[in-house]
């Protein structure tokens, strides 16, 4: 995952952070997933490239990092399942457990890899957010519940490459 979460953060910062940001309440889909935004809550471009984007999300209840990133290694021997979906299965990291990782249980391949994205509370350099909303405990459903893998339907605003947040 380390290795992973590095090359993320060399692709997602290859490009400069694009300032666009969505509307309070709103529905972000990415290349690959959406993002359902709570009433409060806004999302901004942090960092991106040709394959991903780092959102931002801040609202009331703090702040949290979603990254549209797929291929993510398979889970680490001191990662932890902690929740399973008929579409998903969340993995908190055990290196860091402000971090959970994203696997599809779809066989869905995108570009030859497993899809996947992931959510924290810190930066993807691992430093903590001002005020992080994921903080590795139970209460972080609320945010890992949010995030529809493989869905990019019926949003309000996409991501697109070099253009940012668009209607």
């Amino acid at each position: 995952m380390h290795r992973s979460i590095s090359f993320a953060a060399v692709l997602l910062t290859m490009a400069l952070p694009q300032a666009a940001s969505a509307a309070p309440g709103q529905t972000i889909c990415t290349r690959h997933s959406t993002v359902l935004l709570e009433p409060g809550e806004k999302a901004e471009v942090n960092g991106a490239g040709s394959s991903g984007v780092e959102l931002l999300i801040s609202g009331p209840a703090g702040q949290w990092i979603f990254v549209d990133y797929n291929g993510l290694s398979a889970p680490g021997p001191g990662d932890v399942q902690v929740a399973s979906t008929k579409t998903q299965t969340i993995f908190r990291r055990g290196h860091a457990p402000q971090i959970y990782a994203i696997y599809s249980k779809a066989s869905r391949m995108i570009e030859g890899k497993q899809l996947t994205a992931f959510i924290s509370g810190l930066y993807l350099d691992r430093r903590p957010l001002a005020n992080p909303r994921i903080k590795g405990a139970d209460a972080d459903q609320k945010v890992w519940d949010r995030v529809l893998l493989g869905q990019t339907a019926n949003c309000d605003l996409r991501w697109v490459p070099g253009e940012g947040l668009v209607k």
